[in-house]
């Protein structure tokens, strides 16, 4: 695909429990450290946050963090957004996004409004743009029906199922302030329906 450094890197950036929107404002200063360093521990602020709650996410997987190495390498090669006489955060400008569209610029976001249960109308920002993007790589995979929500949703079906962790350990994790928003999150396949009926039995 075009642009594939910047679209495996807000994938990754996705599987590691951001959302769509917090990942098109995420900052360069964010993710680096002045050495240049990938943190480990990233402080999303509230500002980027849906309702405005800070949270923490990690990058520690070895793969999640090569392809945004590789997303910094494409940056400076392209001095998108890079300051050549600073050394500091890779060269790059600490207070610009950390991800750019194909052209070069951070990707934009539109004011939308949605009617919730009780009938109020709330509004929020989205990037459509990137959205898309992250759509258009699923269906490339041969999964349809995944969209940039898939990442937070795999996540938290493999820690709960796979790994033991507990419906509130995770609704921390995603920013959710009731663990059965949560629980909606949690996709059992039928094999693994059948797997632990049988562990059971």
């Amino acid at each position: 695909m075009t642009h594939s450094e910047g679209k495996r890197c807000a994938l990754v950036l996705s599987h590691a429990a951001m959302r769509v929107s917090e990942v098109a404002r995420l900052q360069t200063k964010t993710v680096l450290y002045p050495s240049g360093a990938i943190r480990e521990e990233i402080h999303l602020p509230a500002a980027i946050c849906k309702g405005l709650k800070p949270r923490t996410i990690w990058l520690t997987n070895k793969l999640t963090r090569q392809i945004i190495q590789e997303w910094i390498d494409y940056r400076i090669k392209r001095r998108w957004g890079t300051m050549p006489n600073d050394d500091s955060y890779q060269t790059l400008n600490p207070d610009s996004k950390l991800l750019f569209n194909n052209r070069g610029r951070p990707y934009a976001l539109t004011e939308k409004t949605r009617v919730l249960m009780d009938g109020t109308v709330k509004s929020y920002r989205a990037s459509d743009a990137l959205e898309h993007s992250i759509r258009e790589i699923y269906k490339k995979s041969g999964l349809k029906d995944a969209s940039s929500h898939s990442g937070r949703k795999s996540m938290v079906t493999n820690s709960i199922i796979r790994q033991g962790r507990t419906l509130d350990q995770m609704a921390r994790i995603l920013g959710h302030d009731d663990p059965q928003t949560t629980l909606d999150y949690v996709d059992i396949s039928m094999d693994r329906l059948i797997e632990m009926f049988n562990e059971v039995c």
